[in-house]
């Protein structure tokens, strides 16, 4: 397929494939590129509360330089001068990090920058701008004490979910074609699903993260599998500050397979959750197992669910456990900044003892173990993201809101079993807002993951209008 001209596209919704083209043959600037996604993410910040800080100077002078290596004929990388955000949970070197919180304001900018970051900037992207979230990453949704309410470009009334909130609506915005999010029970897949983005969870340590993270991983999130694909190439290496990182590094491309003959896809609508899913997120998982099935694969129902309520609830509890520490580091006065339902289910913790929470942790294990039985038995398993289509902005769940993990009932088992997950948009509701589906793994198969969204996302009929935001045209001979 032949790369668009600069005048078919605008500078912000360009992907970071046409970008590089365009950079290649002299079109287009990084400098230009780069400017309007700081343009874009500057009134993102305002309306949406999408941003956590801008970078733009020094994004410019990063800029600036790409384009002399582009002119030159030795660009450090594909992603040489394209514009990426970077999620408040990285630590960027003169920048501050609140961890999405109010209690974390007085914190000193960092001296430091994390395992992605690093990935980035030695290969040359431009990084404009650190993107909002929720408190800690505890929180499913676009609601900050430091930050306020995050907004979904799609419709600034609903949320973005979370806790890659700012950057799952600044890619949907065309601030940028990439953002860099973190995930430890949906956080990059549910904001991907509920902006329309590509977002990927990938096998635990395929992203070097320090400090090292059993549970948590870095996602790459873009707008379409072949950007994310290309961003994981990029990021997914190892780091000697994070001694649980693989080893070598993410060569896969995204492509479509061939055939999907031999190949078994389990099919999981299953949950006990309140409500269960939506008709709408469960037509368009029917639809994308047709198209998977008629591409060759085995497509086999999964009857039960993966979790109980209890599940859940166990997992809820070490994961608060884990998080109160970053509460009690701070005075007892600054606490009642948190939004009152995450701060409810903090305090709760404070009586488990460390032999009580080594025992969660067991529990958990078990947990971890039942999942993975059923999802390793499948080549990959198809699933909605989050049982529901979108949810109130300044609600803390979509399922209900309070503080629980039901939203992450199809998302969270593959934190806890290390497989990876990813989801592409496929269809839209009646409403207007982009519906997503997953796709899971088994373990190190991350290509294969990415290679099954680029199916459903090459066969889907629509393309995605999405919210841009402030297109810039682009003058050819730039």
């Amino acid at each position: 397929m032949s790369t668009p001209t600069p005048t078919a596209l605008s500078l912000t919704s360009a992907t970071a494939g046409e970008l590089a083209a365009w950079y290649r043959d002299g079109s287009v600037s990084p400098v230009d590129a780069t400017q309007a996604a700081i343009d874009v993410a500057a009134s993102a910040g305002d309306t949406l509360n999408a941003v956590a800080v801008m970078n733009a100077e020094q994004a410019l002078e990063d800029a600036a330089a790409s384009a002399a290596r582009w002119a030159a004929g030795t660009p450090l990388s594909e992603l040489d001068g394209v514009p990426v955000s970077i999620k408040d949970s990285f630590p960027m070197v003169g920048l501050r990090r609140w961890h999405g919180s109010r209690l974390n304001d007085g914190a000193p900018a960092s001296v430091h920058d994390g395992a992605p970051v690093r990935r980035l900037r030695e290969a040359g992207a431009t990084l404009f701008a650190k993107t909002s979230m929720p408190d800690f990453g505890l929180i499913g949704a676009g609601v900050s004490s430091q930050f306020g309410i995050i907004r979904n470009p799609w419709n600034p009334d609903l949320n973005p979910g979370g806790s890659s909130s700012g950057s799952g609506a600044l890619v949907a915005l065309g601030a940028g074609p990439l953002s860099v999010g973190t995930d430890m029970g949906g956080s990059v897949r549910l904001p991907a699903a509920l902006c329309g983005l590509v977002g990927l969870k990938p096998t635990q340590g395929r992203i070097a993260y320090d400090p090292p993270k059993l549970i948590g991983s870095a996602g790459p999130m873009a707008r379409t599998v072949a950007d994310t694909a290309a961003l994981l190439r990029v990021i997914g290496k190892p780091d000697p500050t994070d001694h649980l990182s693989l080893p070598g590094a993410f060569h896969g491309d995204g492509s479509v397979p061939a055939s999907l003959a031999g190949v078994t896809v389990g099919v999981l609508l299953a949950t006990d959750v309140p409500g269960g899913v939506d008709d709408e997120v469960a037509a368009a998982v029917h639809a994308q197992a047709a198209v998977l099935a008629a591409h060759g694969a085995t497509v086999v129902t999964i009857d039960d669910p993966l979790t109980t309520a209890a599940d859940r609830e166990s997992f809820m509890t070490v994961l608060s456990t884990r998080g109160l520490p970053e509460l009690l580091a701070v005075p007892e006065e600054k606490w009642p900044l948190l939004p009152p339902q995450l701060l409810a289910q903090l305090l709760s913790r404070t009586d488990i003892t460390a032999v009580q929470h080594v025992a969660n942790e067991k529990v958990l294990d078990g947990v971890r173990a039942k999942i993975a039985a059923v999802l390793n038995s499948f080549d990959y398993v198809l699933s909605p993201v989050t049982p529901v289509v979108s949810f109130p902005a300044e609600n803390v769940t979509p399922v209900r809101n309070d503080y629980s993990l039901d939203h992450m009932v199809f998302t969270a088992p593959y934190n806890l079993t290390s497989l990876p997950a990813g989801t592409v948009p496929v269809a839209m509701s009646e409403s207007g807002m982009p519906i997503g589906v997953q796709i899971g793994g088994r373990r190190f198969d991350d290509a294969g993951v990415l290679g099954l969204l680029a199916l459903l996302e090459r066969e889907r009929s629509f393309d995605l209008a999405y919210p841009f935001a402030a297109a810039l045209p682009i003058a050819t001979g730039a």
